[in-house]
């Protein structure tokens, strides 16, 4: 009797194993999401990959008057603030800035602060005083 409950016991143990092992593979999923402020002749794009907690993907900034900054972001969320280095060229020249979102509502707002550079790139001196206002909202659109 005491061999058939250890056999029974350890047969139910590597079940649980096989289990877990599935829902570990869902939650590596990557997810694409595409976002897009236009106002005017003013335009903003990001698409992202978005695992689990990090983020990657593209952001374009095109706004009147000013030059175009086509780049990379590479970060992650936390709560509900994506956190990201933004590498970027502009007048030809490559530099790589912190920047910040905020995800509410299938959109993104981003969020502006003091900053500094540090290391060869601009980061905020305190991401707890960031201000996100609804200026420039990028709204979840499609993805191509």
């Amino acid at each position: 009797m005491v061999v058939s409950c250890s056999l029974f016991c350890s047969c139910k143990k590597a079940e649980t194993k096989v289990n877990n092992s599935p829902s570990k593979q869902v939650q590596e999923v990557a997810t694409k999401e595409c976002y897009e402020y236009v106002q005017g002749k003013d335009t903003i794009q990001a698409t992202l990959l978005v695992k689990s907690q990090t983020v990657s993907g593209d952001l374009i900034y095109k706004i009147f008057e000013k030059d175009k900054n086509t780049g990379t972001i590479t970060g992650t969320i936390v709560g509900d603030t994506l956190i990201a280095d933004y590498t970027f060229m502009s007048e030809g020249q490559k530099s790589i800035r912190e920047v910040a979102f905020l995800r509410k509502n299938k959109s993104l707002t981003e969020g502006y602060g003091e900053s500094e550079e540090k290391e060869g790139k601009m980061v905020f001196k305190d991401k707890k005083k960031l201000n996100f206002t609804a200026n420039m909202v990028l709204n979840e659109i499609p993805c191509k």
